[in-house]
């Protein structure tokens, strides 16, 4: 599926720009998203094991 073909997540921003699923206006539009690092205690350790490199998958 192409990512004009996916929904916005609601409330779901993204900053990674290299990532497919970022719209131009920085929202994600992955069918599903997971954080991972079940040993988080800050934000900046949590990791979005959705993300895909443009052009890669």
């Amino acid at each position: 599926m192409s990512q004009s073909r996916h929904e916005i997540l609601p409330g779901v921003g993204c900053d990674v720009t290299s990532c497919k699923y970022n719209t131009v206006d920085c929202r994600c539009c992955a069918e599903t998203i997971r954080v991972r690092n079940e040993k988080a205690e800050t934000k900046g350790e949590t990791y979005c094991s959705t993300f895909c490199p443009r052009g890669s998958c």
